[in-house]
C-alpha cells in the first residue's frame, strides 16, 4: 500500500481548518451577507413608503385644487349662459378657491375682451382688479396680510411671461406650466400654474381659469423629506427641477443625468424601480427611485435619492465586529501554527544549517539527509543537486562578471582581465573610446527593451567594422571601447574610427521608426605594450573623447595639450554667473543684406565672451558648457533682452525698423513657459514683436515634434518672425518644411563651399530656393565670402545673404555706421 504523502501546508491546514470554518467563514460570510441585504431592503422600503406617502398627499392636493378650479370655470360659464354675470361674485369664487386650497398661492380668471359680460368699457379702473381696458382679469393672491385681488399682468405677452395665457389660448386644452417668474406688486415670485380653458358651446375660446402653486411652498415640503439623510426631488414634464430637497439651486434648471447614466426618458420608463448609481456630489453609490405623478394630460415625476452608505450603518458596525473576531482568530491560528512549526520544521532546519555551513566553507562532500516524505525531503534532494551543479554555476557567474548582459560583449572588468593576461609586445596598440551623442535623450522616449535593442544593434555595427583586428567592449551606458592590439600605425586606427562613425550614422529602422545616431570617439595610440599601457590607454582616450564631444560626430587623437582642456572648461563653468553680472558677455551684430536691393534687411545677434584670463572665448567653447549646466536658460534670456534694448536704442537714434534675429537652443525651447517668458521680455523692453526673429535649429524637432509645433504656432501668433537655422545639416530637413510655421530658411555655409565650380551643388541650391519660395519662405544664405559666390546665389533668386563679403559681426556702434553708409549710398 502506497504511503500517504502530506505536504507541510496540508498538515497545517488540517490542524487549523475547523477553527477557520467555525470562527470566520460561517460567522462572517453568511451573517454579513444577510445583514447587507437586510439593511438595503429596510432603506428601500423606507424610501418607497415615504415616496408613496408624499405622492398621495400631493396628488390629493392637486386634484382638490383642480376640482375647485373646474367648479369656478363651470360656474362662470353658467353665469354667462344665464346672463347674470356678476364680477364681484366671480372674484368671491376665486377667493374661496384660494382660501380652501392651502397649496395654492393664487387663483385667477382672464376673459377675452367683452367675453364675460360685454361691459368692459364700464369697468375701466372701477375696482382693484380691473385695468384701463376694463377687461375681466382678476388675480386673487395669498399674502402675509391675507387675500388681495389685483389685475393679472403680462397675459398679452408673446413670450415666457405670457405663456400662462397664450399657451392655453392656442391649445384650448388643460395646461400645466413649468416654473416661471411672475411679477407680484413689484416682487418676483416663482410659480407653476394649472390652467383650464373657458370654451362656449360652439368651441369658441373665451378665456382661462387658473391656479398658481408657489415653488417656495413645494420646496419647503420637499426639504423635509429626508429618509436616512437622503433627499427628494420633483421633476416637471419637460425634465426641469420643480423642487430639490438637497440642492435648491437646481430648481428651474434642467434635470442632471446621473453619473454614467443614460437619458431621463429611459429612467422614467422604469418608474418605481430601485436603481443604484454614482453621484457627482458624493462619494459612493446612491439609491434612486422615480415615481410618476399624473396630472390630467401631464406627468410630473417624484424622485427619491438616498446615499447607499446611510442604509448600511448597521452593516458597517457588524463588519467591524467581524474584523475584530477575524483578528482574534488570526492570532489564535498564528499561535497554533507557531507550535506546529516548532515541532515539524525546527529539527529539519537544524540539519539544513549544519550541512549548508559545511558547504559554505568548501566541504562539498556533505549531503543533506532528510526523509520526512514532505517538502523538506524535496528541498534536500534539490539542495544536493545544487551542490553538484555548483561548479557549472561558478563558470556562469564568472562569464556574467566579465560580460555585458545586454550586448554580450566583454565589460570593463573583462577588459581589465584581458590586459592582465596580455604579454609584452613591441607592436602599436590603440584604444578607441566611443560614446553615443545624445543617446540619453533618445532612450528616454523608448521603453527599456527597445533601448537595449538599439544599443545591441550599434554594438554589432562596431563589431562588423573591427572584425578580427580588435576587441569590442561595452563599458556601460552608451559607451563602447575598441582595443586594436596589433596595428601598423596611428593612421590605421584613425581609418577604423572614421569607418565606425560612418556606420553608426546610418539610420536604424526599428518597429516602424527611424533612429538617427552619431558618436564621438577619443583615441590613444601607444607604440608598445607594457603592464601600464592598459590604464594609460583608457585615461588618454577618455580625455580625447572629452574634446571630441564638444563637436560631436567626430574623433580626436589624444595629445598632451588636451590635459589642460578640462581645467579651462572648469574655470569657464565656474565663472559664468560672475561673467554675466560683470558684463563680460556682449553682443555683436552681423548684417543680413537684401541681394536684390542692397539694403540691410536685419542683423543676427551673436554672443561673445571677453574673459579676464582667456581673452575672447569662442562660443563653440562656452555654449556647450552653458547647455550642460543649464546656464543657457539664464544666458538666453539675457541675449533676448539685450537685443530688444539695442533695437529700442537704434530706433531712438533714428534708424529705421531693424529686424534682429536671436538664436535659441533646444534646452531653452523645452521650457514649459517659454512663450510667456519671451512675450514678457518683449513687452517689458517696449519693442514690437515683429522686430524680433528667433533662429531655431532642426534639432528641436528630434525629441517632441508635436510639442515643438504647438510652441511655434504660439510664437507665430505673438507676431514673432521664425527662422530655421543651419538648414541642410540634419537628416530630414525637407520633411519639416511642409509643417512648421517659419518665415525664413537659413542655408548653412556648407551649401556654398565650392558652389562656384560644382554644378550639382548649384542645382540643389536652386531646388531648395524654389521649394522655400513655394512655401512662402525667404531664403538666407550664410557664409558668403566671395563675389563669385554672391553672383551664383543672386542668379538663383536667393533673397538675403550674410557673410564676411559684406561684413563680419560688428559692435552696435560699428553697425550704425554701416547702416547709415548703405542708406546714404542707396539714396
Amino acid at each position: 500500500m502506497k504511503k500517504l504523502r502530506l505536504s507541510i501546508a496540508q498538515k497545517l491546514i488540517t490542524a487549523l481548518g475547523v477553527l477557520m470554518l467555525l470562527s470566520y467563514s460561517l460567522v462572517v460570510s453568511v451573517y454579513l451577507t444577510k445583514l447587507y441585504d437586510t439593511s438595503l431592503q429596510k432603506g428601500e422600503l423606507l424610501a418607497q413608503k415615504q415616496s408613496i406617502q408624499y405622492i398621495d398627499e400631493i396628488t390629493q392636493s392637486i386634484n382638490r385644487s383642480l376640482s375647485s378650479l373646474t367648479m369656478v370655470r363651470d360656474g362662470l360659464l353658467q353665469m354667462r349662459m344665464d346672463s347674470v354675470q356678476n364680477r364681484p361674485y366671480a372674484v368671491h369664487l376665486l377667493e374661496a378657491v384660494v382660501r380652501n386650497n392651502p397649496d395654492l398661492i393664487g387663483a385667477y380668471t382672464i376673459w377675452e375682451p367683452n367675453s364675460f359680460d360685454n361691459e368692459d368699457a364700464s369697468h375701466q379702473l372701477t375696482s382693484s382688479y380691473d385695468d384701463v381696458t376694463g377687461r375681466f382679469i382678476p388675480y386673487v393672491v395669498r399674502t402675509n396680510d391675507g387675500l388681495i385681488t389685483i389685475p393679472s399682468v403680462d397675459y398679452s405677452e408673446l413670450n415666457d411671461k405670457g405663456d400662462y395665457y397664450q399657451v392655453a389660448k392656442q391649445s384650448k386644452k388643460f395646461t400645466l406650466l413649468d416654473p416661471y417668474p411672475y411679477d407680484l406688486n413689484g416682487k418676483e415670485i416663482i410659480v407653476t400654474s394649472f390652467i383650464l380653458p373657458i370654451m362656449d358651446e360652439n368651441g369658441q375660446f373665451l378665456g382661462i381659469v387658473g391656479g398658481d402653486i408657489s415653488l417656495q411652498t413645494v420646496q419647503e415640503k420637499i426639504r423635509n423629506i429626508r429618509p436616512l439623510n437622503g433627499h427628494a426631488s420633483i421633476i416637471t414634464s419637460n425634465d426641469y427641477y420643480l423642487a430639490n430637497g438637497a440642492y435648491p439651486d437646481l430648481v428651474m434648471k434642467p434635470y442632471q443625468i446621473w453619473e454614467n447614466g443614460g437619458s431621463i426618458s429611459d429612467y422614467k420608463k422604469h418608474f418605481a424601480t430601485i436603481q443604484y448609481t454614482s453621484d457627482r456630489h458624493i462619494k459612493g453609490q446612491m439609491l434612486r427611485m422615480i415615481i410618476p405623478i399624473p396630472i390630467q394630460d401631464f406627468t410630473w415625476h417624484f424622485e427619491m435619492a438616498i446615499p447607499k452608505n446611510n442604509m448600511l450603518t448597521e452593516y458597517y458596525s457588524s463588519l467591524w465586529n467581524s474584523i475584530i473576531i477575524a483578528a482574534i482568530t488570526l492570532i489564535l491560528m498564528s499561535l497554533l501554527a507557531l507550535l506546529l512549526l516548532k515541532k515539524i520544521v525546527l529539527e529539519n532546519i537544524k540539519k539544513v544549517i549544519q550541512v549548508t555551513s559545511a558547504v559554505a566553507i568548501g566541504n562539498e562532500k556533505q549531503k543533506l539527509d532528510i526523509r520526512t516524505n514532505d517538502e523538506f525531503e524535496t528541498m534536500a534532494n534539490h539542495f544536493n543537486r545544487m551542490v553538484d551543479f555548483r561548479k557549472e554555476a561558478e563558470h556562469l557567474i564568472q562569464h556574467q562578471a566579465t560580460h555585458d548582459l545586454v550586448t554580450g560583449f566583454p565589460n570593463r572588468y573583462g577588459y581589465t582581465r584581458y590586459i592582465e593576461m596580455k604579454i609584452n609586445s613591441d607592436k602599436h596598440v590603440a584604444l578607441l573610446y566611443i560614446d553615443l551623442d545624445r543617446f540619453k535623450i533618445i532612450n528616454e522616449t523608448l521603453d527599456y527593451t527597445m533601448g537595449d535593442l538599439l544599443l545591441k544593434l550599434v554594438g554589432n555595427r562596431i563589431v562588423e567594422v573591427t572584425g578580427e583586428s580588435g576587441h569590442v567592449y561595452r563599458f556601460g551606458g552608451d559607451e563602447y571601447v575598441v582595443l586594436l592590439d596589433e596595428i601598423s600605425s596611428a593612421g590605421q586606427a584613425a581609418a577604423i574610427a572614421a569607418q565606425i562613425l560612418s556606420v553608426i550614422a546610418e539610420p536604424i529602422k526599428m518597429n516602424g521608426r527611424l533612429f538617427y545616431l552619431t558618436a564621438s570617439i577619443g583615441m590613444s595610440v601607444q607604440q608598445e605594450w607594457t603592464p601600464e599601457t592598459g590604464d594609460r590607454l583608457v585615461k588618454e582616450s577618455d580625455i580625447a573623447l572629452y574634446v571630441a564631444k564638444k563637436q560631436r560626430n567626430t574623433y580626436r587623437l589624444y595629445s598632451p595639450m588636451m590635459n589642460n582642456v578640462p581645467t579651462k572648461e572648469l574655470i569657464l563653468e565656474n565663472s559664468m554667473f560672475e561673467a554675466l553680472e560683470s558684463n563680460q558677455f556682449m553682443l555683436h551684430y552681423q548684417p543680413k543684406l537684401e541681394i536684390g536691393t542692397g539694403r540691410i534687411h536685419g542683423v543676427e545677434a551673436l554672443l561673445r565672451w571677453k574673459h579676464p584670463e582667456f581673452g575672447m572665448v569662442s562660443p563653440l567653447e562656452f555654449i556647450p558648457i552653458a547647455e550642460k549646466t543649464g546656464f543657457i536658460i539664464l544666458l538666453g534670456e539675457w541675449v533676448l533682452r539685450t537685443a530688444c534694448r539695442q533695437v529700442k536704442q537704434w530706433e531712438l537714434m533714428g534708424l529705421d525698423s531693424i529686424l534682429v534675429s536671436v538664436n535659441m537652443s533646444m534646452m531653452q525651447f523645452q521650457q514649459k513657459n517659454i512663450v510667456q517668458s519671451i512675450q514678457s521680455i518683449i513687452t517689458e523692453e517696449g519693442v514690437r514683436s515683429e522686430q524680433i526673429e528667433l533662429e531655431l535649429t532642426e534639432s528641436i524637432f528630434m525629441e517632441n515634434p508635436e510639442h515643438t509645433l504647438r510652441i511655434l504656432h504660439e510664437l507665430q501668433e505673438l507676431g514673432l518672425q521664425l527662422s530655421l537655422d543651419d538648414f541642410g545639416t540634419g537628416y530630414s530637413s525637407l520633411s519639416y518644411l511642409q509643417n512648421i510655421p517659419i518665415h525664413y530658411l537659413k542655408l548653412d555655409k556648407s551649401f556654398i563651399r565650392g558652389i562656384v565650380t560644382d554644378i550639382r551643388k548649384q542645382m540643389i541650391f536652386k531646388s531648395i530656393i524654389v521649394i522655400a519660395h513655394n512655401l512662402n519662405m525667404m531664403v538666407v544664405t550664410e557664409g558668403v565670402e566671395t563675389a563669385e559666390e554672391l553672383q551664383i546665389i543672386k542668379e538663383h533668386n536667393c533673397d538675403l545673404m550674410q557673410g564676411y563679403l559684406f561684413s563680419p559681426p560688428v559692435t552696435p556702434e560699428r553697425f550704425v555706421e554701416l547702416f547709415q553708409s548703405v542708406k546714404a549710398s542707396g539714396e
